[in-house]
Parts: C-alpha cells; structure tokens; sequence
C-alpha cells in the first residue's frame, strides 16, 4: 500500500488532483484510516490511475473517465493494447528524431542531404494524431455512450463544416483573450467573464455543461 505522497510521486499526480479524484469517485483509495484519515493506494488504485492518464491523453474529460471506466462491458485489456499502439509510436517519432540528430552529428556540411525534408520527417506526427482520433473515436462508440456525449453527438449532426470551423474559432478567440488576462488572476471580472463565455459555449453549442463539469474540464487540463 502507497500512502498519498507516495502515490503522487509514483504517478506523477499531485496530490492535490488525487484528493480531487476521490472527491469526485474517479479515484477512491483502496483504504482510509478511519482514526488519522490518511489515504492508502493499492495495486487497483495503480491500475485505475493506468487508464485514467491513458483517456487523459486521449482528452476525455473526467466525467467521461469515470463513466467508461465503471460501464459494465469496459475491457481494460483492450484499451490496454490502445495505449501500447500509441506508445510505439511516440518512440517511432522519438527515433526518428535521434537519427535525424545523429545525421547533424555525422555530416559535417550538412547540405550533403536535403535538411528540410528529414527534419519535417523528423518531427512529424501526423501517425500519432490520426491513431489518437481513432482510438478516441473507437472508445467512445465501445464505452463512452454519456448523455453528454450522445448530445454533443446529436448536435454535431446538424453543424455543416463552416459551423464547426465558426464554433472553433470562437473557442480560439475565448482562451487566447484569457491568456492575456492571466496577470490578472482568476477573481478578475473580465476572466470570470471569459470563463462563463467558454462554458456556455460549450453548453449552448456542444452540451449542457454544469459548473461543475467545466471545473472537471478546467482541473483535467
């Protein structure tokens, strides 16, 4: 058993995140001291932090998290093999990048090969993009059948192209004016503003978005 520092260290959750998924039953520690309430993580705990960081990465919201993880037909197994797919090929990527460098180290002049081509080979992500939009996509269509989901989905049916491009672009305006606020600090009225502009965005575009799902969105990222 980990106490909470230990298991925030061993994760690379801070503790304040782990108190926050308890808080909201994502991550409930396999046992609590009923005398001093210190928190204990066991090896279902480490598993659970498994897929939780994986569908992190693959930007689920918490809610959305917890719902997968508690369906009755999830298969860890399954989004397992998922995350080991896209690992493989984030080291793919890693390599490449190596031996692009180790081609710098090897040639002197570096015109002897053509620099733009194996840099952008080099750094190129478009594999891992795509399989991560495709992993997103299968996971929700096996597990991730939320009521938030299925409205957004509803909704998305209806938007052309030109309405997504529009909505996103909305979206881009709200967070890049909110980076400049950032001296400000969060009590702000012209942040709190944004920050109510950004939920209702998605509650009036997407679906219906409580405070409390936009402060698991907010603590997610």
């Amino acid at each position: 058993m980990y106490k909470i520092k230990q298991f925030a260290e061993l994760t690379g959750v801070s503790i304040r995140m782990l108190r926050h998924y308890d808080k909201i039953k994502l991550l409930v520690p396999e046992n609590i001291n009923q005398f001093n309430g210190y928190r204990y993580y066991g090896e279902k705990n480490l598993a659970t932090m498994q897929q939780i960081l994986f569908f992190k990465e693959l930007d689920f919201s918490l809610q959305e998290i917890k719902n997968i993880i508690n369906a009755k037909d999830f298969k860890p197994l399954n989004a397992l093999t998922m995350q080991r797919n896209l690992l493989n090929l984030k080291k793919q990527r890693l390599e490449n990048m190596v031996n692009f460098i180790d081609k710098l180290l090897n040639n002197k002049n570096t015109g002897e090969f053509n620099m733009s081509k194996q840099l952008n080979n080099a750094i190129n992500n478009d594999a891992f993009n795509n399989q991560k939009l495709k992993y997103a996509k299968e996971a929700k269509d096996k597990w991730g059948n939320t009521d938030s989901y299925k409205q957004s989905q509803k909704r998305m049916a209806n938007y052309s192209k030109q309405d997504i491009a529009h909505i996103n672009a909305k979206q881009e305006k709200i967070y890049h004016d909110l980076a400049l606020l950032m001296p400000k600090g969060v009590n702000d009225k012209q942040v709190q503003n944004l920050v109510h502009d950004a939920r209702m965005l998605i509650n009036d575009n997407w679906y219906e978005c409580s405070k409390q799902q936009f402060a698991a969105l907010g603590n997610m990222y």
